[in-house]
């Protein structure tokens, strides 16, 4: 899979988080397993397709944790059951808005690309 089609795979995921926590606060995602168990899936998801970026794609854009991001998918997927929902909540609430918008940017920046070689 090309980076951009992988890009827009993540955004997906992301825009599934930014909805699922409208309206939600941590209370509600600490007690409420269906927001946080698609909240969670959504981060995997993420984390997932962050190891299938290209180590170039990934070089060029060094302002982006990609480790960190790979490795809370790792930690989400086989600690699930003894998450710090604080830090996960931290994530939401702050990593992913800073990720939208990078992610936004990059596929801006593509189609504009994209749409002046046509």
């Amino acid at each position: 899979m090309k980076d951009i089609e992988i890009i827009r795979h993540m955004k997906e995921d992301i825009d599934d988080i930014l909805n699922f926590s409208v309206g939600l606060d941590f209370k509600h995602f600490t007690t409420d397993p269906l927001s946080r168990k698609a909240i969670c899936m959504s981060l995997i998801n993420i984390g997932e397709l962050t190891k299938s970026l290209s180590a170039s794609y990934k070089a060029k854009y060094k302002e982006v944790p990609w480790k960190l991001i790979a490795g809370l998918r790792d930690v989400t997927a086989h600690k699930y059951h003894t998450l710090n929902l604080d830090v996960i909540w931290s994530v939401v609430t702050i990593e992913i808005p800073k990720l939208d918008e990078f992610i936004s940017i990059k596929l801006i920046e593509y189609e504009k690309h994209s749409f002046t070689k046509d």
